[in-house]
């Protein structure tokens, strides 16, 4: 299996650059990544520290064209030195009231991650950043959309997978911002940020022509929908949900949105500007029925 280390760190994705390396499709790579911090563990540098969000990557992907979809499916994820929370100014649902920078720095241990309180949290390591190059500059920082981006979505685990279109040639995959343990909504402005070895499988599907990122995770089917303002980006997901039960799986549309409100559940991975992404998560109990 080819490995890609975390060496050379991306903070832009923009069209044109060139692959860190190629694959071809269907074939597994081990990824290294950063956390958002790289690597910094001292409490003082965190202090005085910007979030940086690097990601690993471009990666390649032989055969994939725009019109086309890329499946990423996370066979591992293993989180590694250690984890680092950070208070930011400016920077949280709740930036009025904590304006001080106030940085917790845990261990992981025994599959649990352990505040300096002594609690301990059981670790769901997730990847933050998942994303194909659009046809515009993007930070992995901050910035999200129909390419994925930086989708803070915990559901992404060991196991999971997403779809995001293909907008170059190449599809050129980029992820990082690893995530030990993250809440919904990351109130407080980031996750357990942690560096990772991540083992995933990238697969190109042909003619799949997905307007936004889709995930499949053991127990629900995602659909994604991005906006700075929240109201809007819930009513898109939810018409995206329905569209697809309607479209794809033969429902009609009255029937489509009642199963949405008797099986589904709207979720939000930021409560702060930008807002992204907002989910819409269908049991996939329900969806193998269909």
């Amino acid at each position: 299996m080819k490995k890609l280390t975390r060496d050379n760190p991306i903070y832009i994705l923009e069209p044109g650059m060139n692959p860190a390396i190629t694959i071809d499709s269907g074939e597994d790579l081990l990824v290294e990544t950063w956390d958002a911090f790289e690597g910094i563990r001292d409490p003082h540098e965190l202090e005085v520290k910007s979030l940086k969000g690097p990601a690993t990557g471009p990666i390649y992907i032989n055969g994939a064209e725009p019109g086309d979809s890329l499946k990423v499916d996370f066979i591992s994820i293993s989180p590694k030195e250690g984890a680092a929370h950070m208070v930011m100014p400016g920077r949280g649902f709740l930036y009025e009231d904590f304006d001080e920078g106030y940085p917790t720095v845990m261990q992981i241990t025994d599959g649990n991650v352990v505040l300096p309180s002594g609690v301990k949290l059981p670790m769901s390591p997730s990847m933050g950043v998942v994303a194909t190059t659009p046809t515009y500059p993007q930070c992995t920082a901050t910035d999200s959309g129909p390419y994925g981006g930086d989708i803070d979505m915990k559901e992404l685990v060991e196991g999971s997978s997403i779809y995001l279109p293909v907008f170059v040639p190449g599809g050129l995959l980029a992820l990082g911002d690893c995530h030990a343990v993250v809440g919904d909504g990351a109130v407080a402005g980031t996750g357990a940020e942690c560096s990772s070895d991540t083992h995933i499988r990238v697969t190109v599907e042909k003619g799949m022509n997905i307007s936004s990122p889709r995930a499949i995770t053991p127990d629900y089917f995602v659909v994604l929908s991005h906006g700075e303002d929240l109201g809007p980006a819930m009513k898109q997901a939810v018409r995206d949900m329905v569209d697809f039960l309607v479209t794809e799986k033969g429902l009609k549309p009255y029937d489509a949105y009642t199963l949405c409100s008797l099986a589904g559940d709207i979720r939000v991975s930021r409560t702060f500007r930008p807002i992204s992404p907002v989910k819409m998560m269908l049991s996939r109990a329900a969806l193998n029925q269909l």
